[in-house]
């Protein structure tokens, strides 16, 4: 997801907010298997669908794009 790289950090900030957050983690982690057909990323996406799961990785992602300014947690 290389134009996800591409966005400015306080845009990926505002799209892992909780609220909304959990649909595209799932998204962008399905779409990163797509990519580097590593498949526990395509199963931690479609855990993140499920809105409960989806959640705290959205917080785990939110954070990790402030401290690292990228995901690093199950998304190779």
């Amino acid at each position: 997801m290389r134009w996800f790289e591409n966005l400015p950090k306080i845009l990926r900030i505002i799209l892992f907010i909780p609220f909304w957050g959990w649909i595209f983690s799932a998204l962008n982690r399905i779409f990163k298997f797509v990519n580097k057909k590593n498949v526990v990323t395509l199963v931690v996406g479609i855990l993140c669908i499920i809105p409960i799961i989806g959640f705290v990785l959205s917080i785990v992602d939110l954070v990790t794009t402030i401290t690292n300014d990228k995901i690093t947690v199950l998304y190779d």
